[in-house]
């Protein structure tokens, strides 16, 4: 190989390795939420973050192995039952980070029902700029508080879009919906959110799913 096939060899080195460095931080991540946190909090977050982490490692073996064979440096059968295998993890991986976003989204969806669903009202104590944070300044996620009509206890629900922060300063009212089936607020707008979030998860597990099959097909044939 001359110098510029050598730079590139190392350059694609070093983006797998980037991929394989991550996927260990999120199976590391994984585990210390398993020792740190309750067992739901493992199951929605932590087994996403293995399952996560096992995808990105896999992908970054694989690339680094791409790199090799391409670069002339190794010789090895991709058809191999063990790569074949390998494929197969790291897609059922990917999978099963979609499907549980996917279980995610869902949780957080209320069941609406428009015949008895009450109309309550709130104040925002707060806005999330972290994980609700946008491209378009001065807007976030509102946290609404609110008085659970039937316990009486104060709660409180982030709204899942963004809103002007200026003409809706914390202590001002914003109008939430509560379901008495459930016992939950909600808005319609985050429930929608949610629900499109839900199916887009869930389709990507699908499209995966059958693109792996294709892949499998074509191999075998």
């Amino acid at each position: 190989m001359d110098y510029i096939d050598n730079i590139e060899l190392i350059t694609r080195l070093v983006k797998s390795g980037f991929f394989g460095i991550v996927g260990i931080f999120f199976i590391g991540l994984a585990i210390w939420i398993k020792k740190k946190e309750d067992r739901w909090n493992f199951k929605n977050i932590g087994i996403g973050l293995l399952a996560g982490g096992v995808a990105l490692l896999l992908i970054g073996v694989s690339m680094a192995v791409d790199s090799l064979q391409d670069g002339g440096v190794i010789a090895i059968d991709r058809n191999d039952p063990v790569w074949l295998i390998m494929d197969a993890i790291k897609m059922l991986a990917c999978v099963l980070i979609f499907v549980i976003a996917g279980y995610i989204m869902r949780s957080k969806r209320i069941k609406e029902n428009d015949m008895i669903d009450m109309e309550i009202v709130g104040k925002i104590i707060g806005y999330d700029t972290v994980t609700g944070r946008t491209n378009i300044p001065g807007y976030a996620h509102p946290t609404v508080g609110y008085i659970d009509p039937y316990s009486g206890e104060p709660d409180s629900y982030v709204v899942n879009q963004d809103i002007n922060r200026k003409k809706n300063p914390i202590g001002s009212e914003y109008k939430l919906l509560y379901s008495r089936e459930e016992r939950k607020a909600f808005e319609k707008k985050s429930n929608k959110v949610y629900r499109e979030m839900e199916v887009c998860f869930f389709g990507l597990a699908v499209l995966i799913v059958i693109a792996g099959i294709v892949k499998l097909i074509m191999n075998v044939l």
